[in-house]
């Protein structure tokens, strides 16, 4: 039986595929550092579609002179139970910053710090007066001084280049799963405080990723016509592959595997060209067997759990209260405010709470007014699921 990733393999190149141009765009994005130019940039695109990955390969490839880190939000709200912070992500920011000065060595010295500075963030105890200051940008000296310790952070990137000219050329940094800030209480103002210190730095890049759709509320707040950057930020999808790209992938990771060229179009209607999809389902394949249309569906069915394992795993993470408007929404397929507040039994006030929440997680789509669940392995996955076991997953 194949063995294909369902995650961020360790040898990375090995199943790397087909992302060639988005790399070269990414390269061509960050390549005004030398010149003190320095792009924010934009990445959307449906869970599954491999957009991390294709991080972690572009971070691989990054040259020596240029400094990169990378922080998961969605690590962050699973520890804090759902409860992100924009402390939390300060917090989580700065480990990484300081974590990746680790190997270079005329900044070794800064990241011999981290622990002693991470324990007092951890304390709330923002009195560093030991330290005396971090490459002169002034460290907080009050007790959870939010506006202090976040001008330490956003400050600190261009800091580094700074005071490393001969050897650092710029820092990327990788906000992976960003529509997660939708979670603050604010989050445009969070938006706003990045825009306002990388408007005047000149070789920190920021990378904002996130598993959702490029025409959703979130990407208005930061790079919509009134966000934070105002359709300043370079903005570009990771899409699903093509019938032609899926048919290449298999032939050239999985050629054990073989299909007729109806079974093959199925296939690729069952994954929609998501790789991780593409992956979970030839894992559950045979070898030495040739696969046409209806042997690709008995197979899509009676595996579904396993191919699915992505929302398995999801689902078990939410509310009752989400549960019920993904499942209103798997019935009705999509639904207006108003349809959709009149088929559940609490207020306005708590609907709005859980849809905000689902739209956060990239998991509810609202595009003309209209709310509906778009991923097909997900909808695919609970309509089966109601119609062996008579209910929805608990």
């Amino acid at each position: 039986m194949p063995n294909l990733p369902l995650g961020i393999p360790s040898d990375l190149d090995k199943y790397f595929f087909n992302r060639k141009k988005e790399l070269i765009q990414l390269n061509t994005f960050i390549s005004g550092f030398k010149q003190n130019v320095a792009n924010q940039i934009l990445i959307t695109g449906r869970r599954g579609v491999g957009k991390s990955f294709l991080l972690m390969k572009f971070r691989m490839e990054l040259p020596e002179n240029v400094l990169s880190t990378y922080l998961d939000l969605s690590k962050i709200h699973g520890m804090q139970k759902g409860k992100i912070t924009e402390e939390k992500v300060m917090h989580g920011l700065f480990e990484e910053m300081l974590g990746s000065l680790e190997n270079k060595d005329p900044l070794r010295k800064i990241y011999k710090l981290k622990d002693s500075l991470l324990k007092k963030l951890s304390a709330k105890n923002y009195d560093f007066k030991a330290a005396g200051n971090l490459l002169g940008i002034p460290i907080p000296q009050v007790d959870d001084d939010y506006e202090k310790l976040s001008s330490l952070v956003m400050e600190f990137p261009q800091k580094v280049v700074d005071d490393n000219r001969e050897n650092i050329d710029g820092f990327v940094i990788i906000l992976d799963e960003f529509q997660l800030i939708g979670e603050f209480e604010n989050p445009e103002a969070f938006f706003w405080l990045i825009r306002s210190y990388t408007q005047h730095q000149d070789n920190v890049t920021y990378i904002f990723t996130g598993s959702t759709s490029a025409t959703s509320e979130i990407v208005e707040k930061i790079n919509g016509a009134q966000g934070a950057f105002g359709g300043r930020m370079i903005q570009f999808p990771v899409e699903p592959f093509s019938e032609k790209d899926t048919y290449d992938y298999l032939k050239e990771m999985i050629s054990e595997i073989k299909f007729t060229p109806e079974g093959l179009k199925r296939f690729y209607r069952c994954t929609g060209g998501y790789p991780s999809y593409i992956n979970s389902f030839c894992n559950t394949m045979s070898e030495g067997r040739t696969y046409n249309s209806e042997m690709v569906i008995e197979t899509f069915y009676s595996k579904l759990d396993q191919i699915a394992i992505m929302w398995v795993s999801i689902w078990a993470t939410l509310s009752e209260y989400e549960k019920e408007i993904i499942e209103i929404l798997t019935e009705a397929e999509a639904l207006s405010w108003k349809e959709l507040l009149s088929k559940v039994d609490y207020s306005n006030k708590t609907l709005l709470k859980y849809t905000n929440r689902l739209k956060n997680k990239g998991i509810l789509s609202h595009t003309n007014k209209r709310y509906a669940i778009e991923d097909i392995m997900l909808r695919s996955w609970l309509k089966y699921r109601k119609e062996n076991d008579g209910y929805y997953p608990p």
